[in-house]
């Protein structure tokens, strides 16, 4: 969980929209009575919007995996492609 109280600038608070952001400090401003009551609640909330941002970006990361070893895929086919035709032509010139 994450503890409001004690964490006035969070690391990670680039993951986290801002609109929580801004929840998180209206909550810290209100008395206490309210703020025991919210706050394990905005705690969950941050947590599961810092796991998402953890998963998308990790997604992210594969999908640009793909993407590099499919063109690296296309550009070895393409080059066995050329050597192919061009042992072709070469054994083509011999007979």
């Amino acid at each position: 969980m994450i503890d409001l109280s004690t964490r006035s600038a969070q690391p990670s608070s680039d993951l986290l929209p801002s609109e929580l952001l801004q929840l998180r400090d209206l909550v810290q401003t209100q008395p206490a009575g309210v703020r025991a009551e919210l706050e394990p609640l905005l705690d969950d909330v941050l947590e599961h919007a810092l796991f998402r941002g953890r998963i998308l970006s990790v997604a992210r990361d594969a999908l640009e995996r793909l993407r590099l070893d499919l063109d690296m895929a296309l550009f070895d086919l393409d080059a066995t492609r050329r050597e192919r035709e061009a042992l072709r032509e070469l054994l083509g010139d011999r007979n």
